[in-house]
């Protein structure tokens, strides 16, 4: 294609037509790669843990690495991406990931394979830094908006469909087609990207060291997985911590850095940010627990389980657009209770009475819960910075979620794994751990978090 970025954005709404969409439709493949495959291997966890003789604790490696590894290659491929070009780094994360997909699915030990999902999570972590911002490459300024949120409705879809088919896929075939999917779809992204997606203006943005901001989850995700299986973590404790200073140094001795974060620290985001947290640690608490407590107490097959866990997602789906619309005319009071009231009761009913028909209940309460508490502190958190801080102040945001989220993972795997076997009770315990260490702190961010006022 020829002709500057600007004008490809200028004239695309009159003269690109099919091949915009083209264009887009490439970048929302690499968008939802990584919450697909997040999902899709979800539904495997008990099938991949008897396939290599490995306690079902041991699964939560997939979960932890995969999560951390995304954290800490986003803000430093982005901040590349900012400096060399969108484009090439989109393009090499989509080959990257198509590569080790293959090498993933040609496995033959565990260790393997959760080098190359380590692999997945750190290409899957370039796409994602970068397709945003192509997306003002391709599309008119003035409908930005629309496409942003066409890309985040259609990652909720494919999130969605991820847990049923790979339920599904092992059912039908073995965990490896859990990987080959990946291949057709990483040739299309890449071959639609390269002659549809315009090529990359001339950079000036400076590379900084806040670009690294995210390295320390890495190292933080093997000490937590060490916890969980018993192995002494004197080693990867040591990188964290080293890794974590030298990250520390070199942001706040730039002053441009240190400038960058002083409009950040204030009340009302570090509320937010709790809230955030707190609310992930349930999440993924509750997502690693369910595939083998299911298996336990209701006798789930993969492909089962996959149906249940699509209503949590469909429901986050529906709800979201709707409960944004609504706090943006009515505030957050009255949905902080509706907040607590969802997750309160979901954990209740997975503790006192659990069986098919309320699991249907839970997955819907879960699913209301979440997605408003999100809202609810993501908008505050937006509202309580200057908007030339959003970028900086969200990507901290997000990395509070991925902390919670290794958290909430960490929590259920030490308490199932005081089992000997998953069981109904194992799965009460965890529940119970829940609603101690992890809903009441929710709650006390939640009560405390006054946004700022926006409702006329």
């Amino acid at each position: 294609m020829n002709g500057s970025p600007e004008q490809v954005s200028a004239d695309t709404a009159d003269k690109l037509g099919v091949t915009s969409y083209l264009a887009i439709f490439a970048i929302a493949i690499g968008f939802v790669l990584n919450p697909f495959n997040g999902s899709l291997v979800v539904t495997a966890y008990p099938h991949l843990a008897e396939t290599f003789a490995l306690p079902y604790t041991h699964m939560s490696a997939m979960v932890m690495y995969f999560m951390a590894a995304t954290a800490a290659s986003q803000p430093l491929a982005g901040g590349i991406g900012d400096s060399i070009g969108r484009k090439k780094l989109f393009l090499i994360g989509i080959a990257g990931f198509t590569a080790v997909s293959y090498l993933a699915a040609t496995s033959v030990t565990f260790s393997t394979l959760l080098f190359w999902r380590i692999a997945q999570a750190i290409f899957s972590g370039v796409i994602l830094a970068n397709a945003l911002g192509l997306v003002g490459q391709v599309v008119p300024a003035a409908k930005t908006g629309i496409y942003l949120g066409l890309l985040n409705s259609i990652m909720v879809a494919v999130t969605a469909l991820g847990f049923p088919l790979g339920g599904i896929l092992v059912e039908l075939y073995e965990w490896p087609m859990l990987f080959w999917i990946n291949i057709p779809l990483g040739v299309i992204a890449f071959a639609l990207a390269v002659l549809f997606i315009p090529g990359d203006e001339p950079r000036e943005t400076r590379f900084t060291a806040v670009s690294f901001i995210g390295l320390p989850f890495l190292p933080l995700a093997f000490v937590l997985q060490a916890v969980i299986q018993g192995e002494p973590v004197f080693f990867s404790a040591m990188v964290l911590l080293v890794t974590t200073l030298v990250v520390a140094v070199g942001i706040f001795k730039s002053s441009q850095s240190r400038r960058q974060f002083k409009p950040i620290n204030n009340r009302v985001f570090n509320l937010s940010c709790s809230a955030a947290f707190f609310t992930s640690c349930i999440q993924f608490g509750v997502m690693f627990t369910l595939p083998a407590w299911t298996l336990a107490t209701l006798s789930l097959n993969s492909g089962s389980l996959g149906l249940y866990l699509t209503g949590f997602s469909l429901t986050i789906f529906f709800i979201s657009p709707l409960a944004g619309k609504a706090l943006d005319k009515i505030g957050e009071g009255p949905f902080k209770w509706l907040t607590l009231l969802a997750l309160g009761a979901s954990l209740a009913l997975m503790i006192l009475a659990f069986t098919k028909i309320s699991f249907v209940l839970v997955m819907g309460l879960l699913g209301i819960g979440i997605a408003i508490s999100l809202l609810i502190s993501q908008r505050s958190a937006m509202l309580a910075i200057p908007s030339q801080s959003h970028a900086l102040a969200m990507g901290l945001f997000s990395s509070w979620r991925a902390v919670g989220g290794l958290s909430g993972n960490t929590l259920a795997a030490i308490v199932l794994g005081g089992f000997p076997a998953v069981t109904a009770e194992a799965g009460v315990h965890v529940f119970e751990w829940q609603l101690a260490l992890f809903f009441i702190p929710l709650a006390l961010s939640l009560f405390y978090l006054r946004a700022p006022n926006t409702v006329k």
